[in-house]
């Protein structure tokens, strides 16, 4: 286990918030580092899909119906078969943000959702 030192006045806000939540400083301060590397993520995954829309012309054409892997705004690996793409991903890249997307006609699917009626009888 490593040691973070943090800053006096972070480190008593830290244990302000944890004493108002009942929880333990060390939890807390585990969560906010695990919440801000999941939005580190999602924001690396939007960068990676915006790479993905604009290279889709040229994707199309070479990748069609296949799975392709894009990181740092290029196709790093592609495959058939996704879970075979997923594992050499992480073979290479380890837990890296790395968009894992199927090449297909148009560069987004579009979900269409009902919502339910109620109606009197």
């Amino acid at each position: 286990m490593s040691t973070v030192t943090l800053s006096p006045q972070l480190l008593a806000e830290l244990e302000q918030v944890a004493t108002e939540q009942a929880v333990n400083p060390e939890q807390l301060l585990e969560d906010a580092v695990r919440t801000y590397l999941r939005q580190l993520e999602r924001e690396k995954i939007k960068v990676e899909a915006e790479a993905f829309r604009k290279l889709h012309p040229q994707l199309i054409k070479l990748y069609r119906d296949q799975f392709v892997a894009v990181h740092n705004g290029t196709v790093v690996d592609y495959d058939q078969d996704f879970q075979t793409l997923h594992k050499r991903v992480r073979q290479r890249f380890g837990r890296q943000a790395i968009l894992l997307r199927r090449v297909t006609s148009e560069p987004e699917r579009t979900l269409v959702m009902r919502s339910p009626r109620l109606e009197r009888k």
